[in-house]
């Protein structure tokens, strides 16, 4: 739980108040995966305080029945959960919208994860827990990275 605590400490002082100035103006969207609510809801929270437009699921299966419905410019997906894995979710997010980058989390051992990253394009690894700065810094540059292939 420290690293939540630190995200949303991180958040409200990336901001000030939690909020953007109002000459801010962000236009992605990111679906947000994962099956720990409070983990979840903190990204979130975080990515909005930054102006971006959040989608939540907490399992792939919903995430895909999102993606269906809306745009995503990014995913971010927590890898170890019920049922199908952020891993199997990259997979099926490649063969149906490969254009969508995807940074992949997980509190487990980074060594099997970063190297399915590395191999796999548009893919980045982030090992929890980590700083918001840090992980937003991430966000920004798979975005601006994303834009520049258009």
């Amino acid at each position: 739980m420290r690293a939540i605590a630190d995200t949303e400490e991180a958040a409200k002082a990336a901001g000030g108040s939690g909020h953007l100035p109002e000459e801010t103006f962000v236009t992605a969207t990111i679906l947000v995966v994962d099956d720990d609510d409070p983990v979840r809801i903190m990204l979130a929270r975080l990515l909005r305080t930054q102006g971006y437009q959040v989608l939540q699921a907490a399992h792939a299966n919903e995430a895909r029945s999102l993606l269906e419905r809306n745009h995503a410019d990014l995913v971010i997906s927590d890898i170890v959960m019920p049922g199908e894995s952020g891993i199997e979710l990259r997979r099926s997010i490649l063969e149906r919208w490969p254009d969508i980058p995807v940074i992949l989390i997980s509190g487990y051992s980074p060594e099997g994860p970063a190297e399915f990253a590395a191999r796999t394009g548009k893919t980045a690894f982030v090992q929890k827990p980590f700083a918001a700065d840090q992980f937003l810094g991430l966000v920004g540059q798979t975005l601006a990275e994303a834009e520049a292939r258009e």
